[in-house]
């Protein structure tokens, strides 16, 4: 299940939602837009749709090759409408793919999460017990797009690698992957989401974030496995 709401500080800045997700019965892949970059709404969505066109695309073991062939076919049909990689790196991929991507797989024994940038993984365990694991890098958190920047001269995000995390469904059966405009939720600020949320209830989450609107700044995008039952 996947749920996505735009944030009221895009709403009142005439923005966009700049979240995208994808689920199959095997994947939950949600990704989180730059708010600083002009066209991330457009980064996302055009990322997400030539992503899930791939061969085995939400096959864990052809994951993180699958994302860096779908980086490179995009920056190499767009290449040829720039003069200069400069204008490329400045007017192309800093305003449009700058995205966070968190994964997360279902196996038969385990929940697996590949996260690159900043973002939440919440869990229920098998005695009702909900808790928050915040990955956070403040206002500039690495993006898989910078290993393609020159002009970016934080080698340290250029070779920045995928965090994986491994969950054993036995201890941890349901699980849940979110953008960071989860706080509110995280914080306690907006309480009785945690049982419905992982109760699979979509109806009454979606109507809580709307009810609470204003006290979702940031977009907010959820995806979670075990949800129901």
């Amino acid at each position: 299940m996947i749920i996505t709401s735009q944030g009221f500080g895009h709403f009142t800045d005439g923005l966009n939602n700049q979240d995208f997700g994808i689920e199959t019965p095997r994947m939950l892949l949600i990704l989180d837009g730059c708010s600083d970059a002009k066209y991330s709404e457009v980064g996302t969505r055009l990322f997400a749709q030539l992503f899930s066109r791939r061969e085995e695309f939400d096959s864990l073991e052809k994951f993180e090759e699958n994302v860096k062939n779908t980086f490179d076919e995009i920056i190499l049909m767009i290449e040829k409408y720039y003069p200069t990689r400069k204008e490329l790196e400045m007017e192309f991929i800093m305003e449009n793919l700058l995205f966070t991507i968190i994964a997360c797989f279902k196996t038969e024994d385990k929940y697996i999460v590949k996260l690159f940038g900043d973002g939440y993984i919440v869990t229920q365990n098998k005695s009702g017990l909900v808790s928050y694991m915040k990955y956070s890098y403040g206002k500039c958190p690495p993006y898989f797009a910078y290993r393609y920047c020159e002009c970016f001269e934080n080698e340290d995000f250029k070779n920045y690698q995928f965090k994986t995390f491994y969950f054993d469904n036995k201890i941890f059966p349901k699980i849940c992957i979110a953008t960071d405009g989860i706080m509110p939720i995280a914080k306690g600020d907006v309480e009785g989401v945690d049982n419905f949320l992982f109760e699979g209830n979509e109806e009454y989450v979606n109507a809580t974030i709307n009810t609470e609107k204003q006290s979702f700044f940031d977009d907010i995008t959820l995806g979670i496995f075990g949800g129901k039952g």
